[in-house]
């Protein structure tokens, strides 16, 4: 469990740096004029309706209403992620064997996925 607490942690570095730099994205395009178009300020925002690709849970590939960081360092669906390591445990992601603990709700990726809701009105 030391272990698992241990990689949970060095992999959070990485995750807070893919999601502030989706924050910085989001924040800069809701941020430009009312009168101008929404331009997106980076190549992964194809499309100012389609939520960024850290909104989506990799085995869903829909948008997260509880994500939660599992012990690979990113982010998952949680009933998903629980389904997938009943069935496989392995990561997703990284193909490598997966801890079912601990899952750790991403709080500030739920709030941001909201409000990026409410901001397109889903």
């Amino acid at each position: 469990a030391v272990c698992d607490r241990a990689q949970l942690l060095c992999h959070t570095k990485d995750v807070r740096k893919r999601h502030f730099a989706a924050l910085r994205a989001f924040f800069g395009a809701c941020s430009s004029s009312p009168s101008s178009p929404v331009a997106p300020t980076t190549a992964a925002a194809v499309h100012e309706h389609e939520p960024p690709p850290d909104f989506l849970c990799p085995i869903t590939h829909q948008l997260m209403e509880q994500p939660v960081l599992a012990p690979d360092g990113f982010s998952y669906e949680e009933a998903a992620l629980q389904v997938w390591l009943e069935s496989q445990g392995t990561s997703l992601v990284t193909g490598k064997t997966m801890a079912r603990e601990p899952l750790v709700l991403n709080l500030s990726l739920r709030n941001v996925i909201t409000f990026w809701k409410e901001q397109h009105h889903l």
